[in-house]
């Protein structure tokens, strides 16, 4: 056989290998769009100009784009948050309430204790990262050690979050004014800001540089590994000699983290200040970007641009054509939708083939069993 046909096979291998993961997000957008074009037609739009206009609304001048990315910001690191867990085959949907306890932390921290200001920046960010923590705990100990499934933990403790830090807000350290809000933070700890069109900082870059940290981890380390291995099979994972709870408990602790971070973020760099029920859904919405992005680190950069920069063209989508700037979430929710259901095929086929894995071994011996009662 020559150097060339076995070459051949390897080649496709590897162009197969690398198509595959973002062959589903791509079917997904792509179907979107055409079902969006639908929609717009049937309300009697041109979908091109539509589309064009919401393209200029987000990408074209540096207003409109730096818009996007302030946008895209949140959405990096609640995004990240959730495909840290789904990776390792945790459910970890509460984003949210990690992400708005944080927010509360480096609120509290920021306008309470004076410091200069790389240190203030700096201690903002550990109080989110711990408030994230903290909220991320309860969901983790219920789910290693008394098997409480974690996706209902993490929705009853999101609206708890809104509702705590609601009560913090407008009772126990409202600012003055009719405004429920904590007092504005010092200087000393605000995010540097890149633009006077929007609220664009440099939190930007501690989205980016979390999503390569956790890149490297996942790839070049024996944790990350670990945390793969738990996702594929948690079984396989604790009789290789992996402490399953253990490394359970840490990605839901890593997990809280960075999603507080999301909410240092927006107190420092976006508000200058913790205001009550700030957040339009970051947290829900890294849940489709994780998705989005098959829970790639470098995929949720992409998913969470992609979500950022519909978000930021809807305003001007709505003011520059007769369509309503809720299109952008009917496209997000059909995305959603197409991911949520080739998971579910792909978990039904995982667990068919397991069925049937389990079932021909005991076919095979009662097969083996009635031929013996003949012989004899």
């Amino acid at each position: 056989m020559s150097v060339d046909a076995l070459a051949a096979p390897k080649s496709r291998l590897s162009l197969r290998a690398l198509i595959r993961p973002i062959a589903s997000p791509v079917i997904a957008v792509v179907v979107a769009v055409i079902v969006g074009a639908i929609l717009v037609v049937a309300l009697g739009q041109d979908p091109i100009t539509v589309y064009w206009t919401l393209i200029q609304g987000s990408l074209v001048g540096w207003p409109n784009l730096s818009t996007s990315l302030q946008y895209t910001t949140p959405l990096i690191f609640t995004g990240l948050a959730v495909a840290v867990s789904f990776r390792a085959g945790l459910w970890n949907i509460g984003a949210e309430g990690q992400m708005l306890m944080g927010a509360l932390a480096a609120g509290i921290v920021g306008y309470a204790i004076s410091l200069p200001a790389p240190l203030h920046v700096l201690a903002c960010l550990v109080a989110a990262g711990l408030g994230g923590i903290a909220w991320a705990a309860i969901p983790a100990l219920l789910r290693v050690y008394l098997g409480v499934n974690e996706i209902v933990v993490c929705l009853m403790m999101n609206p708890i979050a809104l509702l705590l830090t609601g009560y913090v807000s407008t009772h126990l350290l409202k600012a003055p004014g009719p405004t429920n809000k904590l007092p504005d933070i010092l200087d000393s700890a605000v995010l540097l800001n890149f633009s006077v069109f929007s609220q664009l900082n440099v939190g930007i870059f501690i989205a980016l540089a979390c999503c390569l940290v956790v890149a490297v981890v996942n790839a070049a380390t024996v944790r990350g590994f670990e945390w793969k291995i738990m996702g594929l099979n948690p079984r396989f994972a604790y009789y290789g000699g992996i402490h399953v709870r253990r490394n359970a408990i840490a990605v839901f602790l890593v997990s809280g983290a960075i999603a507080g971070l999301a909410g240092a973020e927006q107190v420092e760099g976006v508000y200058k200040a913790y205001y009550d029920n700030f957040s339009p859904g970051y947290g829900f919405d890294g849940i489709a970007v994780a998705m989005l992005a098959n829970s790639n680190p470098i995929g949720v950069i992409v998913a969470a641009f992609l979500f950022g920069t519909m978000n930021a063209g809807s305003a001007v989508l709505q003011m520059m054509t007769n369509v309503s700037k809720y299109l952008v979430q009917v496209l997000q929710f059909i995305i959603v939708l197409i991911l949520a259901a080739q998971f579910s095929l792909s978990w039904w086929n995982r667990q068919r083939s397991g069925v049937e894995a389990q079932a021909a071994p005991s076919a095979k011996a009662e097969a083996e069993g009635d031929k013996a009662q003949g012989a004899v």
